[in-house]
């Protein structure tokens, strides 16, 4: 009679432990790092598509890209894909599926750490979906610069010294954001908000939503930036 109980609490358990546990318990974060190597290409476009999540980006890297991806559902995992034509790497990072939230067994952990390139000039597209982002992206040799921020907390640095002037495309849905700039660098301002709060202390305004660092109106080099902000607090601070 014990023995059939215990059979019984013992197979009750594994039942329990299937429908609950394994989540809970077993499932683990699965890590990957990933290379793109350097070939040939004289200049890189970079096409980043981040769920929902961690995301950190910077440069330094010794290769195209070096990554590390960290997520607990493979479904969430990235496709990676590049291909070199006519002297331009094309390097794209897709999240396999979105995120739909709800109810869950299990929590949700999807962290991408990305080292680019400051070898090469690079065009960087960064779209986020629900994420707590860093972007440092000093030192990067950056031709142009589109970001599209879903619903996000996010810091973006641009502070540095850099060589070439470029344009910068952000769009800021819902959020805190903070956006590091150089002083020393001349930096234009195209600003249209909704219902945000705009920290622009360090910026002169010419109208119209236009603003420009005291370095502007000499400057030989620019960082030239359109701002679209929905809703939340933005902090612009100029840095040395």
């Amino acid at each position: 009679m014990k023995k059939i109980l215990w059979i019984g609490l013992i197979g009750g358990f594994l039942i329990v432990l299937g429908l609950y546990g394994y989540d809970r318990i077993f499932a683990s974060v699965i890590g990957k790092e990933h290379t793109i190597e350097r070939d040939n290409a004289k200049a890189l476009h970079v096409d980043l598509d981040f769920g929902a999540g961690e995301l950190l980006v910077s440069g330094g890297s010794d290769e195209w890209m070096n990554g590390k991806f960290l997520h607990n559902s493979s479904k969430h995992a990235p496709q990676i894909s590049y291909k070199e034509k006519r002297g331009t790497g094309f390097l794209d990072i897709k999240q396999r599926s979105r995120v739909t939230f709800g109810f869950t067994k299990r929590k949700f952990e999807n962290d991408w750490n990305i080292q680019l390139t400051d070898k090469i000039p690079l065009d960087l597209d960064i779209d986020m979906g629900v994420s707590d982002t860093t972007l440092d992206l000093k030192g990067l040799q950056l031709n142009k610069l589109t970001i599209d921020s879903g619903v996000s907390d996010s810091t973006i640095d641009l502070s540095g010294d850099w060589k070439e002037s470029f344009p910068a495309n952000i769009d800021i849905g819902v959020g805190d954001s903070t956006l590091l700039l150089p002083k020393q660098t001349g930096v234009r301002l195209s600003i249209s908000r909704g219902i945000a709060n705009v920290d622009l202390k360090d910026f002169i305004s010419k109208g119209n939503g236009i603003y420009v660092n005291e370095a502007f109106d000499k400057a030989d080099v620019i960082i030239d930036i359109t701002m679209n902000i929905g809703i939340g607090d933005v902090e612009v601070k100029l840095v040395d």
